[in-house]
């Protein structure tokens, strides 16, 4: 049973983004299929590629984009040595579709994603993120230690304060983000960029999506999303499986973060001339170190 939870303001809005979404998909340069996995918490959708006898690869997405945006500059290198499936977030401005069960009290992160792998009959994954998709491979990870052979962190993963995460980034926004028309909301991504970055130059219609995103999604329809603060000991248990990239340009933002990864020594690299899209923004530099990572943990 689908939810009353609106993912878009309007029928016309979520109209505009499928479109784009489609769009999009057709400047990947490689196959793919789409899938939809119908989970307790309702419809999810999976965009796949590569050959699935390559080692497992699922992909996560931040909290306002979705995954036909947020992996086309890294699924054609990617799906040659993995079979990727990057998953659009129950919640989020994809095309997956929340049930009845998708709400604070019973939606369980952890489940959604353990149904999603069950789906595809896998023993164990990697798993890569960015942003609150690499929080979701974190935390994914920290729970289900023996489902995981390796994990990709970007520009997220360690939670210590989920309020004061969420308003530091909101703060980022103002004042632009007050009088959303097509120039602020591109100042926008602009201020989370590496300073000098040509990417909304390069591919427009990333630009012209994730503007098109940040004014018709309903943000509130993630809220069921609870983050899990960052546990020591769990973080401990998996450091080897786990390799984390910051962005050069938002170093300030993630100074807490950063003492965490050194005090738990953990893998981390800071990929240079790259701000919060930092797989967009260094796509060669971020693909070959997540090749690198997940391939020296094969045997």
């Amino acid at each position: 049973m689908e939810s009353a939870m609106r993912i878009f303001k309007n029928e016309s809005a979520k109209q505009k983004v499928m479109r784009s979404y489609d769009e999009l998909l057709g400047t990947w340069a490689t196959d793919y299929e789409e899938t939809d996995v119908d989970t307790a918490y309702g419809i999810t959708h999976c965009i796949v590629c590569g050959n699935p006898a390559n080692p497992p690869l699922m992909l996560f997405h931040g909290v306002g984009d979705n995954s036909a945006v947020m992996w086309a500059l890294n699924m054609k290198e990617l799906s040659e040595r993995f079979y990727c499936i990057a998953i659009d977030t129950i919640g989020g401005p994809g095309k997956s579709v929340p049930g009845d069960r998708y709400d604070k009290s019973s939606f369980r992160q952890t489940d959604w994603i353990d149904q999603v792998i069950g789906y595809f009959g896998f023993e164990s994954v990697n798993m890569a993120g960015v942003s609150n998709g690499g929080y979701m491979a974190y935390n994914y990870a920290a729970e289900n230690p023996g489902k995981v052979a390796r994990a990709v962190c970007m520009e997220g993963g360690i939670v210590t304060a989920p309020l004061k995460s969420m308003i530091r980034t909101l703060l980022l926004m103002f004042p632009e983000i007050v009088v959303p028309t097509d120039r602020n909301l591109l100042k926008v991504l602009r201020k989370m960029s590496a300073p000098g970055s040509d990417l909304f130059e390069r591919h427009p219609l990333i630009a012209e999506h994730l503007i098109l995103l940040m004014k018709s999604h309903n943000r509130q329809a993630m809220f069921a999303h609870k983050l899990e603060k960052y546990d020591p000991i769990k973080g401990a248990a998996v450091k080897d499986k786990l390799f984390f990239m910051l962005g050069e340009h938002r170093l300030k933002l993630n100074k807490e973060m950063l003492e965490i990864l050194n005090e738990g020594a953990f893998s981390y690299k800071i990929v240079s001339r790259a701000g919060h899209g930092i797989n967009q923004e260094q796509p060669g530099v971020v693909n070959r170190e997540i090749i690198r990572f997940l391939t020296a943990g094969m045997v």
